[in-house]
């Protein structure tokens, strides 16, 4: 059970260069979608880095069991009372069989306090109890056989706080994750990482509520972003992977496959104007067969190469109600098929 004074800078620091970056790509995304890739990374890589190594460090680790339930009795603590009254208030008894009695404070390694109850054949942490570290970090809840296990609240001396259930001193099961700044995740945890159902709400109002699998996004998702621009579909790894439909805020919407964030495979693209094309993408851009569709009734089919018209295509003339074959290169045409 170690202290993480040391570790708070550099959260901080990270905290701060997230909100610099995403506050900077939010921005430039409204004219480069190809830039969709690293505001999900960062608001979904940095933000979990920062809360899973502020837990592992406050209550888990690989210390051995003699030594994570070593300590020595005190007279007095810097836990209140009326904070133990609350706690009890709080949770219920653990009612597992164990017989638990109320100890005066304990002081464990690097300082840290417990006060609580605890099981009397066994001396160890068991049923409800707190526990404060020097930095001034709390966590209330319950505790068997030396750990936190069931319902706990752990709140870190900067102000975010965990507020959920865990299973031998990790996060595990239903929990709320929030950050300082605001920003909650709410969901499913195992293991000490997001897993399962969970939503992600940003203080600018960014928000993602799908899958989780071992810390990342993926499976099923909705990621809509605080200028409403949306994206809802598949994620593989924090990516937007598979099959999806992206919502852009000026109208335009695409429904179709994605490759690491990037439109690639079978797609249909529809503007307000009523402009759409319906056919192969790769790198984010038209390329292989496709058709593409003019309000006005004209329509171009056939091959594509980086985002144009390039190679044998046919060409529809809704006045003359006729397809024409012809040839173009890089979105001109050169020559009709004769």
């Amino acid at each position: 059970m170690g202290c993480v004074c040391s570790h708070e800078d550099r959260n901080s620091e990270m905290k701060s260069e997230f909100s610099k970056l995403t506050n900077e790509i939010e921005e430039k995304i409204k004219k480069d979608t190809k830039l969709l890739s690293i505001l999900i990374k960062l608001q979904s890589k940095i933000k979990g880095r920062v809360f899973r190594k502020k837990l592992q460090k406050k209550l888990g680790g690989e210390e051995d069991e003699e030594e994570l339930n070593s300590y020595k009795v005190l007279d007095s603590s810097r836990i209140e009372a009326d904070e133990l009254e609350e706690l009890f208030n709080t949770y219920p008894p653990l009612d597992d069989g164990v017989e638990v009695e109320v100890r005066s404070p304990a002081l464990f390694k690097n300082n840290v306090v417990y006060l609580g109850e605890w099981d009397i054949n066994k001396d160890l942490r068991h049923g409800r109890g707190i526990q404060m570290w020097p930095d001034g970090a709390k966590f209330f809840g319950c505790w068997k056989n030396g750990r936190a296990n069931g319902k706990g609240k752990l709140i870190h001396s900067d102000g975010d706080i965990y507020d959920g259930n865990w299973v031998e001193d990790k996060p595990s099961g239903y929990g709320v994750y929030i950050h300082s700044d605001k920003t909650k995740y709410e969901g499913e945890w195992k293991n000490d990482k997001q897993h399962g159902k969970g939503k992600e709400v940003w203080p600018d109002g960014t928000i993602y509520e799908g899958d989780y699998f071992n810390g990342k996004k993926h499976g099923i998702g909705t990621f809509k972003w605080a200028d409403n621009s949306m994206y809802s579909g598949q994620f593989i790894n924090n990516n937007i992977h598979g099959k999806g439909i992206y919502k852009f805020i000026d109208g335009r919407i695409y429904d179709g496959d994605w490759k690491n964030n990037k439109l690639e495979g079978k797609g249909v693209f529809i503007w307000p104007d009523g402009r759409k094309y319906i056919g192969d993408y790769k790198n984010d851009k038209k390329e292989g067969n496709g058709q593409f569709e003019w309000p006005d009734g004209k329509k171009y089919r056939g091959e594509w190469k980086n985002g144009k018209q390039h190679g044998q295509g046919e060409y529809y003339d809704p006045i003359e109600k006729i397809w024409k074959k012809g040839v173009w290169v890089y979105g001109k045409r050169k020559a009709w098929d004769s």
